[in-house]
């Protein structure tokens, strides 16, 4: 695999779970021996966090743009100089533009990975892709409900399992929901039925972590009663997820669409926490059905949490999240599953 050279093409603004999905392959294939080039677009969140990380990239247009000749000409002399031997497109976008690469050039394969909700569309530049890797079920049955024949494997991204650590069983009980402030998270039903539990006179206190993004914090403080107010604690974007996850007790997942890919899923099984959470995209596929309910339904939400407000319940449910990340969606998995699909483009059977 030595000198062997992918070249990642995204063209998205966000750390999104397509993003991190991307990054984190692409990770995994750098440590074991691959060459990792990116084609990103400048002032775009992947495209400076990239840079910031010395990556070798080559820039391309917005998303939102229609790709030109010129742009076209300039990726095909950067592959050309550069030796690359697969392109490893991210978007549909990209995709595009690979097999016009691969037409100039007909040795690059193409490795088509999808980890985002967007629709998915039959298309020909299909019949130049070697292989397609989703990260998650959901995704992979898009594709089949379209007639798509290329080869495809659902490969889950994970984290690598650290020691578990345990339950501080001490009240009030910490609940916590994690990820960006948007529409499509939930967060009002959250709220909700954070409120239900409080009304009802448990012991509890409601923390909500994540950078502001189609939602402000002041919004969504409004839907809390003036008397309920300090049972809640908004901390904004935070670095050390980790430390985050661990002073839960219990954790939340309340979008009402999308999720075609969960990194937060498997971030709060990883850290041995119990978690709730409503049964859209491909969260069914690492919750179990007693910890699922339906979306937008701040009433089951706020029953499923109060079900579970009991300190040895939560530690065995923890530690058996924590067990399934570690044995049955591992990054080791995530890692030689990765590998071997590269591998087979290497050196196809």
């Amino acid at each position: 695999m030595k000198n062997f050279k992918i070249l990642n093409l995204i063209d998205i603004p966000w750390m999104s779970g397509l993003s991190d999905y991307a990054i984190s392959q692409a990770q995994v294939l750098e440590e074991n021996g691959f060459e990792i080039y990116w084609a990103a677009t400048p002032n775009t969140k992947p495209y400076e966090y990239l840079k910031s990380k010395n990556k070798k990239i080559i820039a391309i247009s917005d998303r939102k743009k229609l790709l030109t000749p010129f742009e076209i000409y300039r990726t095909y002399r950067f592959v050309k100089k550069e030796g690359i031997n697969i392109l490893n497109s991210h978007t549909g976008r990209m995709q595009t533009l690979s097999y016009i690469l691969k037409s100039l050039n007909t040795d690059l394969k193409i490795v088509r990975t999808k980890a985002d909700a967007r629709e998915i569309k039959k298309s020909f530049t299909y019949s130049k892709v070697s292989f397609i890797i989703t990260g998650s079920k959901y995704i992979e049955n898009m594709y089949k409900t379209k007639g798509i024949d290329t080869p495809i494997i659902t490969i889950y991204k994970s984290i690598k399992t650290e020691e578990y650590i345990p339950l501080e069983k001490k009240l009030p009980y910490k609940i916590g929901i994690l990820g960006r402030l948007d529409h499509v998270k939930g967060h009002i039903f959250f709220i909700k039925a954070a409120i239900e539990v409080l009304k009802k006179g448990y012991n509890c206190k409601f923390l909500i972590a994540g950078y502001e993004a189609g939602l402000k914090w002041k919004e969504l403080e409004k839907e809390i009663p003036e008397k309920y107010k300090t049972y809640f604690e908004y901390l904004g974007y935070i670095p050390d997820i980790k430390n985050f996850i661990t002073s839960c007790h219990l954790g939340v997942i309340s979008s009402i669409a999308s999720e075609a890919v969960s990194r937060v899923a498997i971030e709060w099984q990883a850290y041995g926490r119990a978690i709730i959470s409503t049964d859209v995209g491909s969260l069914p596929e690492f919750i179990e059905k007693d910890f699922l309910i339906k979306p937008k339904d701040s009433d089951s939400l706020s029953q499923k949490i109060i079900e579970n407000l009991n300190f040895e319940k939560l530690e065995k449910k923890g530690k058996e999240n924590y067990q399934k990340i570690k044995e049955k969606l591992s990054y080791k998995d995530f890692k030689n599953k990765t590998i071997d699909v590269f591998k087979t483009l290497i050196n196809p059977a």
